[in-house]
Order: C-alpha cells, then sequence, then structure tokens
C-alpha cells in the first residue's frame, strides 16, 4: 500500500507566535494536503501528515505547544473529515524538533513512498532555505518527492 507524508515546518520566535499559520503560509501547506488527499483517493493510499515544531530560543512554553496543536488541528479538522468520509485514511502527528531530521525519521519509520511538500511563496531568503532543505531531504530518503504550488488566479482579457 501506498504512504503519502504531508510535512510543515512550524517555527517558533519569540516575537511572532504562530507566524506559519498567517493566510500566506498556510496556503501552500493546504494545497499540499488537498493533493495528497485527492492522490490517496484515487490509488487507496493512507495520508499522513506531520507538523514539525521548531522552537527557537526561548524554549516554547508547554501552553504554547498547545495552543500551536489546537490551531493546527482547526485548519486541518474539516479536510481530514471529509477524507475519512471518502474513505481516505488520515493520520496526523505533531512533533517537536529538526524538521529535516523529523522528516527523514517519519520516511523511514513509516515506509513512506511520496512525499508532498508545499512550495513557500515568495521571498529570495524563504526559498533558498526551502531549497536548502529540500536538498538535505532529498539526499536521506528514497521516495518519490512531489511539490505543490498555490495556483495564481486566472486574470481576465480587457
Amino acid at each position: 500500500m501506498e504512504h503519502i507524508l504531508v510535512s510543515m515546518d512550524i517555527r517558533q520566535v519569540a516575537d511572532i507566535p504562530f507566524p506559519l499559520f498567517q493566510q500566506e503560509c498556510m496556503e501552500g501547506f493546504l494545497g499540499a494536503v488537498y493533493r495528497a488527499i485527492h492522490l490517496a483517493e484515487r490509488i487507496h493510499a493512507t495520508v499522513h501528515i506531520l507538523l514539525v515544531l521548531t522552537s527557537k530560543p526561548p524554549a516554547l512554553a508547554v501552553d504554547k505547544a498547545d495552543d500551536v496543536k489546537r490551531l493546527a488541528r482547526k485548519h486541518l479538522d474539516l479536510m481530514i473529515e471529509k477524507a475519512r468520509a471518502n474513505g481516505v485514511s488520515v493520520h496526523y502527528y505533531m512533533t517537536m524538533g529538526n524538521f529535516e531530521t523529523e522528516v527523514i525519521r517519519f520516511v523511514a519509520e513509516h515506509k513512506i513512498t511520496m512525499l508532498i511538500l508545499g512550495l513557500p511563496n515568495s521571498g529570495a531568503g524563504t526559498t533558498a532555505e526551502f531549497q536548502r532543505t529540500l536538498c538535505n531531504i532529498r539526499q536521506n530518503i528514497r521516495c518519490t518527492i512531489e511539490l505543490v504550488r498555490r495556483k495564481e488566479p486566472l486574470t481576465t482579457r480587457r
């Protein structure tokens, strides 16, 4: 059976409580989840959703981590419920640690056959960091990697 992993790096910065739950940051991730669910429906695969919480100093308080979990679950609940109603097996995980390390470990432990990641919207720093992360992950796993980009709205001709 095929196993699809969709993963997101949630970085915690002391002065910004949930930077990656802002709309522009969530679009790529939710697009990747949407793609994974619809693909799993067609090929009868299991979807694993992994959120990796990367804490930057000062250390993340336990109650703050619980807030992150609740907020993440709120964003994903409807998609997960719909997928399960359509017969797709969806599993949700949250862990703390280094994003690359956790994804590589998860792929090996759960025999993942496809990794789907949402591309960041824009910004040279974000894109360069994403490329480095992707390169490091790709060198350490043996599965297909699919990158999903949010579709831009079509413009109308005048």
